[in-house]
Formats: structure tokens, sequence, C-alpha cells
């Protein structure tokens, strides 16, 4: 509904500013910054006796974990959120899927799945356990929680377009235009997820993603 959809778009944003927020504060990345200066003056006073320092001062630590590849196990549940964004893309590809039913029968054994999480509250509900129960749980590898806030954050980004349809329900947009405007956004989030999951099926972090991947490295440094 509209008021479900009103309210899932400001509990986002919420939630969204606050991590921000909390980011540059007391948080884990408060600690990492302040650990960061430390390192880095314990490296200047051995510089002169460690010349291969250098290179491993300009090395983040989050890189280097991202190097290390990810158990089978942790490599499927780091699939499973996408499954969020999944289903708000695929409306999106309605135009595509009428001029081309084939490429639809790839998502059918998912339909079941994607029906599910369109009911409603359903997917707000899911979000919100995501989001406190999962990215800022410790307890998880950084790998689930890297895909996880990920795969949060492509939802958030379908907000914006949401809100452009919802103001072109009458109509005032020439069909051509919604057509072109519909399928860019089908293309870059099913893009961002297909390339998500064939990266976790890989064992590597999905942190290619422009934007989207560089601000989950600011809320996520280890």
């Amino acid at each position: 509904t509209a008021m479900a959809f009103r309210t899932r778009m400001m509990v986002a944003l919420a939630l969204l500013a606050v991590s921000h927020v909390a980011c540059f504060q007391t948080g884990p990345t408060g600690m990492f910054l302040q650990s960061a200066k430390r390192n880095e003056l314990l490296v200047s006073s051995i510089q002169h006796r460690l010349p291969s320092s250098r290179s491993m001062r300009s090395a983040p630590i989050a890189a280097v974990v991202m190097q290390e590849e990810a158990p089978p196990l942790e490599r499927f549940i780091g699939c499973l959120p996408y499954a969020l964004p999944l289903s708000d893309t695929f409306e999106w590809g309605h135009f595509l899927f009428d001029k081309f039913p084939l490429l639809a029968v790839p998502f059918v054994p998912l339909f079941p799945i994607i029906r599910l999480l369109q009911a409603p509250f359903v997917s707000f509900a899911i979000f919100l356990a995501l989001f406190s129960f999962v990215t800022r749980n410790p307890s998880f590898s950084r790998f689930i929680r890297f895909n996880t806030l990920q795969a949060i954050y492509l939802d958030i980004v379908l907000i914006f377009p949401q809100l452009i349809g919802s103001v072109n329900r009458g109509g005032s947009v020439p069909t051509d235009l919604a057509e072109i405007g519909s399928n860019t956004v089908f293309y870059a989030i099913m893009g961002a997820i297909l390339y998500s999951i064939f990266t976790n099926a890989s064992g590597k972090t999905p942190n290619e993603i422009p934007l989207i991947s560089e601000s989950v490295d600011m809320q996520m440094p280890f």
C-alpha cells in the first residue's frame, strides 16, 4: 500500500542517516580510526629501519580482510539478503518481459519467494531485521555483514525510482521515456545483484559496485 511504502521509505532513510552518524562517533569505525592513527605513528617511528613499511601502511585493513576467501556456507548465506532488492527490482523489468517473455524463465523458481517478499509488510519486516540484527552483529563474519548491508543499500536505492514512478501514475511521462527509465533501473540493480551473487560464489567480497560498495566499506572497515 501507499502508506506502507511511505513508512518504509522514512524508516530506511532514518536508518541510513543514523548509521552514518554512528559510523563516526562511538561505533566500531571510531575505534578503527583511533587505532589507525596509532598505527601510523608507530610505522613512522620505525620507517628508517623497515623500508617496506611504507607499502604496508598504504594497504587498508579492510582490503586485506576482503582478500580472504569465504567458506562455502558463508558464500551461500551472503547471497540470501539479495532476495530483498531482487523482489523489488523484478517489477521494473515488466517492459522487457512483455517483449521477451523468455527472459522471465530463469526467475520462475524464484516466483514464490518474490510473491512472499512483495506481501504487505513482509519485506519491510525483513529489512528491519537484517539491519538491526545482522549488519551490527559482530558474531557474523564481515563477509556476511558486508553483503547484508549492501543488499539493504540496493533496496534503499530503489526508493527513488519508486517515488518518480508514483508521480507518473497519471501517465504524465511519455511511454517511451517511462520504458527507458524502467529498463535502466532493472539493468542497474539486477546487474549489481548478479555481480554480487557470482562474486560471492567465488568466495570474494563484491566490493566493486560504484558508490554502494564504497558506502558499505565506510560503515564496515573490519
